[in-house]
């Protein structure tokens, strides 16, 4: 691309953003008055959880130290009173910025996804679990939390995407099996004719995948330093090599090093593609309710974030360039 190119590329990116910041305005400025609001609220919380705490902090320990040392039943399981209680007085001092964080998503987060398509935003929205398992990287779980779900078409291709929890029940305790984001691809009338698999590191995977992966053989593939950072099963190894091929393997490389890709998985199975990158980090989130919402770099960030989750369609070579000027001619 020419430097002429670029320039004009960029200068319709910064008109573009011009554009979507002054039709936001209103709604920002709307937001603004609630994000006061909101703050107030929650530092008169904050001042007045001090001497609560300071109340039921001794209070709720002797409970605690009565139910786990002095009644001699030798049952504890009733005791952490006093964390379910600070629990409780930090949700409630907190609940300001959730509400805060609700009302910028309802009314923000809708019209940046319109930006990109024909594309919804639901804050409680979930991928369907029926259409993930297939893939056969989910990992075994007995909750399923999902929000900030984006569904839509993007270049011909039907896309979802959210954050999403799986827990798992172990005796008495809950744990994390899978935090990040789902990318749930439908490529429509295209299919694969095999299943594959990318598993990053096989050696420390769970036994419920190694059981996935029974049924399918080790992809031969060419990259060493692929193999290094992704185990590959498939059905069908003349497809795995196809789709792994060196475009998408600096395509997944990057996206390895993106998001960190300890946690990432991918397959490709029926009509889909699904990508698994776990994350940390709590995506498409407003600042801080000490942030004015008035302030742009906060929304154009979020803009930013959506669009590179759709880039994944265009690094993983799913839109035919050729194919799409065909079907509009």
């Amino acid at each position: 691309m020419s430097d002429f190119e670029n320039n004009a590329s960029e200068a319709g990116a910064a008109q573009g953003a011009a554009a979507f910041l002054d039709a936001a305005r209103p709604k920002l400025q709307e937001l603004e008055a609630i994000r006061l609001d909101k703050r107030a609220a929650f530092q008169r919380r904050k001042k007045l959880a001090f001497p609560i705490a300071a109340v039921l902090t001794p209070f709720f320990g002797f409970v605690d130290y009565w139910l786990m040392f002095l009644r001699n039943s030798g049952d504890d399981t009733a005791a952490g009173l006093t964390i379910v209680a600070l629990g409780g007085l930090w949700g409630w001092v907190s609940l300001p910025k959730r509400q805060y964080a609700q009302a910028y998503k309802t009314q923000i987060l809708p019209d940046i996804a319109r930006l990109f398509g024909n594309f919804d935003y639901d804050v409680k929205g979930k991928i369907p679990m029926e259409a993930m398992k297939p893939s056969k990287i989910v990992p075994e779980h007995t909750r399923y939390n999902s929000e900030d779900m984006f569904s839509g078409e993007y270049k011909g291709v039907g896309i979802h995407f959210s954050e999403i929890d799986l827990k798992k029940k172990s005796g008495k305790s809950t744990v994390t099996v899978f935090k990040g984001l789902a990318v749930f691809l439908t490529q429509g009338t295209k299919r694969f004719h095999g299943h594959t698999m990318l598993i990053k590191d096989q050696g420390k995977i769970g036994g419920w995948l190694k059981k996935q992966t029974s049924s399918l053989q080790r992809a031969d593939l060419v990259d060493p330093e692929f193999e290094k950072m992704f185990d590959v099963f498939t059905s069908d190894q003349v497809e795995a090599r196809y789709l792994i091929d060196p475009a998408i393997i600096e395509n997944l490389k990057a996206l390895h090093k993106e998001y960190g890709g300890d946690k990432m998985m991918a397959a490709f199975y029926d009509d889909h593609v699904l990508i698994l990158i776990g994350s940390k980090i709590n995506h498409f989130e407003p600042a801080s309710i000490h942030t004015p919402a008035t302030d742009p770099e906060s929304l154009l960030a979020m803009k930013r974030e959506i669009g590179q989750i759709l880039s994944i369609v265009d690094r993983l070579s799913l839109y035919d360039p050729k194919t799409a000027r065909r079907s509009m001619a």
